[in-house]
């Protein structure tokens, strides 16, 4: 029955974007304008017009469904929820985008396998490149009990630097590409990583792994406190975890 309000969903676009699809065809919601072809940046369910749609990129997601009276509801990874610590409500892990936030070198580096290694054998500032400086503050911060503060290096700015404090490490912000970075603009990355081809075919190591993340639905706070809103995001919860077992039992040997 058609209520006049809808539910704004943010879908992720990029290299969750198929699987996303995937699930929510799974659950029985089929979707136009979502195929990763599609030009467009918005898309609709055939079987329910009280969702409105946008796709966006993960690292966005968070904010906006954070945001008041933008999103209700949106699909990110685990690791945009903890890098950007957007007020929302973790509602569903949806066992897909499996990544895990990994400390890379090159590989000739023989002497360097842990993060302490990289400290200690430094002869000057460390530069690490990565998309994720809030989650590669906290690591360097507990990885040296609070001894040593990252300064922080964006195009637009220069943050930490404490006063005359002069930091052994500098983050790096990078805007993609972040495995071709070493070792002319960077010594070391921390980046997300679902296999060890990339990092391979750009002659890079893993030293330490800082995370794991999935795929994940959030919500926003204040709409989950609007009935109506929370039960159209139950509903949407409920049908696609129905979605997720029946793929678990399609993956079991023998499933017939």
């Amino acid at each position: 029955m058609q209520t006049g309000r809808n539910l704004n969903l943010l879908l992720p676009k990029g290299t969750i974007q198929s699987e996303t699809l995937e699930t929510f065809q799974r659950a029985g919601f089929e979707m136009n304008g979502y195929k990763s072809t599609d030009r467009s940046y918005r898309a609709t369910f055939q079987n329910d017009s009280e969702f409105q749609i946008k796709i966006s990129r993960p690292q966005e997601i968070p904010v906006y469904v954070g945001m008041d009276d933008f999103y209700d509801l949106g699909i990110t990874g685990q690791d945009w929820l903890e890098e950007t610590d957007a007020d929302v409500e973790e509602i569903l892990p949806l066992d897909y985008g499996y990544v895990s936030i990994v400390l890379a070198v090159r590989e000739e580096r023989e002497d360097i396998n842990t993060f302490m290694d990289l400290v200690n054998l430094a002869d000057r500032n460390i530069r690490i490149s990565t998309e994720y400086l809030n989650i590669a503050e906290k690591y360097i911060l507990e990885k040296t009990e609070n001894r040593i503060a990252p300064a922080i290096l964006t195009p637009w700015k220069r943050l930490n630097t404490l006063g005359t404090y002069q930091s052994p490490i500098t983050l790096m912000l990078s805007f993609g590409a972040t495995e071709g970075k070493p070792p002319e603009e960077a010594d070391a990355i921390i980046d997300n990583c679902s296999s060890a081809r990339t990092l391979k075919a750009n002659h890079l190591k893993i030293i330490e792994v800082l995370r794991e993340s999935e795929s994940t639905l959030i919500a926003n706070p204040k709409s989950l406190k609007d009935p109506w809103k929370r039960e159209k995001i139950d509903e949407l919860k409920q049908t696609l975890e129905k979605g997720l077992r029946r793929r678990r039992s399609q993956a079991l040997p023998g499933h017939i």
